[in-house]
């Protein structure tokens, strides 16, 4: 009898018509400013039946292109080799092999499109990997939650055979009465849209604006002198810094409730119907309005866990949890699993589930003062770089942007930074090390002993003197590190790394 998808098949045959729409949008996308262009200015009849004619050619090689790509993708399960085939390529083969050990998550995605055909993606997450190793696109319902299934199944068995029979393996069973589920109101929704990423849809407005300019910038209205002209006699209207500085004002406060808009509507899409539900070996995430993603956390596979939350939030008790897997990045920002909008109760339930352990106290460090100082002085740099460069555009009112550079240095940069200071702690407990920082957004970092791959120390020359140290913790997830503090630190070192060797908990 053969086992599950131990031959080769194809996707469903949906997937001749995602395929093609999928690249007929990257050529739109990417050619869409110039059909713009002709549309505006115009175009003679016949040179609008060639462009018909080669866009009719362009369908046909298109819809082939497609039916050939379908055909030649396929995939299997090699059980004999321990691990999952994948084969494609329409001018060129590629295989892909994926050994079934280095397997730590296997989720659904399902855009617009796909939600419209009937079709899910299927994604593999890869130890050692910046990004995803393989992505099945246009699966029936029924064969993608087999498939996930059985990988999911051979790849803890096979991880299980890696360490050996000697290691005791902690079974994660929850018991039922203690099951749970969370979902996301779209009161919860505008509440998260309005006291986070302030900053995201001015940055998006921004560069909306800037493309938006440079696919203009060829058009005969911004080459007119009288248009240039106008524009710079408006601003000359406005030729004092006190004055400019009241214009920009209004500008970035205008552009900052747009952007607060644009926030809530990203978020919305993002998180739209999100549901956290706890069963008895994993916790399940589904979430998302444009591409919905369901993903299946089980608690050994998690690296890192931090908690984010500001004064805002934490007065209306909402908090973010972000999670990383075992994978090659080091930026614990793109981080694989967000989940926002938790009571403070539900993160605790989140931690109990996913960590072996309790959190105990431990030992609590922070930066030396010397860290507050290097702040201040890196901050001011900007600054006084602006204020050399208004030296030479705005020489006559070298004063009045001098004062008003020192007013933001003074009131604005030297509180900031130390509240930063301040905030930022190292505590490593018998089982944890937990980093907090943030003084709007307040971030809490955290790490199981157990879990730790190594530990960097690292002393230049100048923090000789001073016995100060940097110390980087590494793990499978990403790193944490923390500067500048004493070598009192190096004790605790010792004893996570004794607790590494001596626990035999399983970490991937």
């Amino acid at each position: 009898m053969n086992k599950a998808f131990s031959k080769p098949q194809i996707q469903s045959k949906l997937g001749v018509i995602l395929i093609f729409l999928s690249q007929l949008y990257k050529f739109v996308r990417a050619f869409g400013a110039a059909l713009v262009y002709f549309l505006i200015k115009g175009i003679s009849g016949e040179i609008l039946n060639k462009v018909l004619l080669g866009a009719g050619v362009f369908i046909v090689l298109l819809l082939i292109y497609s039916i050939v790509a379908f055909l030649r993708f396929k995939f299997h399960i090699n059980y004999t080799n321990s691990e999952f085939v994948l084969q494609k390529g329409v001018f060129s083969t590629e295989r892909l092999t994926i050994p079934f050990n280095k397997i730590q998550q296997v989720y659904f995605k399902r855009s617009l499109l796909q939600r419209v055909i009937g079709v899910y993606s299927l994604v593999l997450d890869t130890a050692g990997s910046s990004g995803k190793e393989i992505s099945i696109k246009a699966l029936r319902e029924n064969d993608a939650k087999s498939l996930q299934q059985v990988l999911m199944q051979v790849a803890n068995v096979d991880s299980e055979d890696t360490r050996g029979n000697d290691v005791q393996i902690k079974e994660f069973i929850s018991n039922p009465s203690n099951a749970w589920e969370h979902r996301l109101s779209p009161l919860t929704l505008l509440k998260l849209g309005l006291t986070s990423n302030y900053f995201r849809g001015v940055w998006l407005i921004l560069i909306f604006v800037i493309s938006v300019y440079q696919q203009l910038s060829d058009f005969d209205f911004l080459q007119n002198e009288g248009y240039t002209d106008n524009v710079r006699g408006y601003l000359e209207v406005y030729s004092r810094p006190i004055e400019l500085f009241a214009l920009t004002a209004i500008v970035f406060i205008s552009i900052f409730f747009l952007g607060l808009l644009i926030s809530c509507i990203e978020i919305f899409i993002k998180y739209f119907d999100l549901k956290l539900q706890q069963t008895s070996d994993s916790l399940d995430l589904e979430m998302g309005l444009k591409t919905n993603t369901k993903t299946s956390l089980k608690p050994r596979r998690v690296q890192l866990l931090r908690v984010i939350t500001n004064p805002i939030q934490k007065r209306l008790n909402l908090h973010e949890i972000q999670i990383a897997i075992a994978s090659s990045q080091n930026d614990l920002t793109k981080t694989k699993i967000r989940i926002p909008g938790l009571e403070r109760i539900q993160v605790e339930k989140v931690k109990k589930f996913l960590f072996t352990y309790k959190v105990k106290p431990g030992y609590i460090f922070t930066p030396a003062v010397y860290l507050y100082f290097r702040l201040i002085v890196l901050a001011g740099l900007p600054l006084l770089l602006t204020g050399v460069v208004a030296s030479f555009i705005v020489p006559n009112y070298l004063i009045e942007v001098t004062s008003i550079l020192s007013i933001i240095y003074v009131a604005l940069v030297i509180p900031y930074q130390y509240f930063w200071y301040r905030a930022l702690s190292l505590e490593i407990t018998p089982e944890f090390v937990i980093m907090k920082k943030g003084v709007w957004n307040q971030k809490t970092e955290i790490i199981e002993l157990f879990k730790l791959q190594a530990v960097t120390v690292n002393q230049p020359i100048w923090y000789k003197k001073r016995n100060l140290y940097n110390y980087t913790f590494h793990t499978a997830g990403g790193d944490l590190t923390f500067p500048l503090t004493s070598h009192q630190v190096q004790k605790q070192i010792n004893y996570a790394l004794f607790r590494v060797e001596i626990d035999h908990q399983p970490w991937m």
